[in-house]
């Protein structure tokens, strides 16, 4: 399991261990790795991968990920999902196939929170727990944000009840990322990209305090 620690405050000892041990209860064995980046003003973030060994040599199933961001004026982002490992597989155009509907992650529907109002992508989202899916193209993606909690993959997704749809730019990636990442990455002053990546495959969706 690693961590990786942003922002211009330090993750509390207590967010540490509460995410230690929610990962380290989903995924038995998880080892640790951590490291720290440039600090932005007034946004706090982490990523916790429940990575059982090394990404280039993945047991059986999916592992477990999670990050946060949290702004100074207490509002709160977080996301969990399931996470596949590319084990030498085509991914985008290939086991995800294009312009299709991703449960982006594994297994379960990835749930996205919100403990205040944001914009994503400029569009207003109410505070709130939504399923985030995405619909990946060649050259842009669409996040689907959904009421609809707990479906599993896309067997129960209907677009009737997403909240927010918006569109990003796909950025290509020199080396390929093993395992699916969702993170958040503080981009200045209340402000954050959510950030996924996986294979040579990178889309960042803007999120903004209002």
């Amino acid at each position: 399991m690693r961590i990786a620690a942003q922002g211009a405050f330090i993750v509390t000892a207590s967010s540490i261990v509460a995410a230690l041990v929610w990962v380290v209860a989903a995924v038995p064995g998880a080892q640790a790795q951590s490291h720290a980046a440039a600090p932005v003003s007034e946004v706090k973030t982490f990523r916790v991968d429940g990575l059982r060994v090394d990404a280039t040599s993945p047991p059986p199933g999916s592992a477990v990920g999670r990050a946060g961001a949290r702004f100074s004026d207490g509002g709160y982002l977080h996301v969990v999902h399931g996470k596949p490992f590319k084990r030498g597989r085509i991914i985008f155009g290939g086991l995800v196939g294009y312009g299709q509907v991703w449960v982006t992650g594994a297994h379960i529907a990835t749930e996205f929170a919100t403990t205040v109002p944001i914009t994503i992508g400029g569009q207003p989202l109410e505070k709130g727990i939504y399923s985030l899916f995405t619909t990946p193209r060649p050259e842009r993606w669409t996040l689907h944000l959904n009421t609809v909690l707990g479906m599993h993959l896309t067997d129960e997704y209907d677009p009737a009840h997403d909240v927010l749809t918006v569109e990003a730019p796909v950025e290509y990636l020199e080396e390929p990322v093993q395992d699916l990442e969702i993170a958040f990455e503080p981009t200045g002053t209340s402000a954050v990209d959510l950030v996924i990546r996986w294979d040579q495959t990178a889309v960042r969706f803007p999120i903004k305090r209002p």
